[in-house]
């Protein structure tokens, strides 16, 4: 599935920006269980649970992470222009697992 990346605030000022990847509302529902409390990213050689949030299946599609945050960082995708996050392909891996890719 295609996913693009999150950011809370703007790049531009002092305050610490949180990063993560925007799942959108019918990834979620296609792709995600309710059941689940945490999914596990797979990042390059890295495994990485990630909280899911209450509102994540509601009105915040999002999976939010200082290690997401790095992850992107690394690999040039942020900061990015305004209005043209990155684009990333997250794929299952069976049960709550999923596979990051830039």
């Amino acid at each position: 599935m295609t996913v693009s990346g999150w950011k809370s605030g703007r790049f531009n000022t002092r305050k610490s920006v949180v990063l993560g990847v925007r799942i959108g509302k019918d990834n979620v529902t296609r792709f995600f269980d309710r059941r689940w409390s945490v999914v596990v990213l797979e990042m390059d050689n890295d495994r990485v649970p990630v909280k899911i949030g209450k509102t994540f299946w509601t009105t915040c599609p999002e999976l939010r992470s200082p290690v997401i945050g790095a992850w992107l960082k690394k690999r040039g995708l942020a900061p990015w222009p305004t209005g043209k996050p990155p684009e990333m392909c997250l794929t299952p891996a069976g049960g709550n697992r999923f596979r990051l890719e830039a």
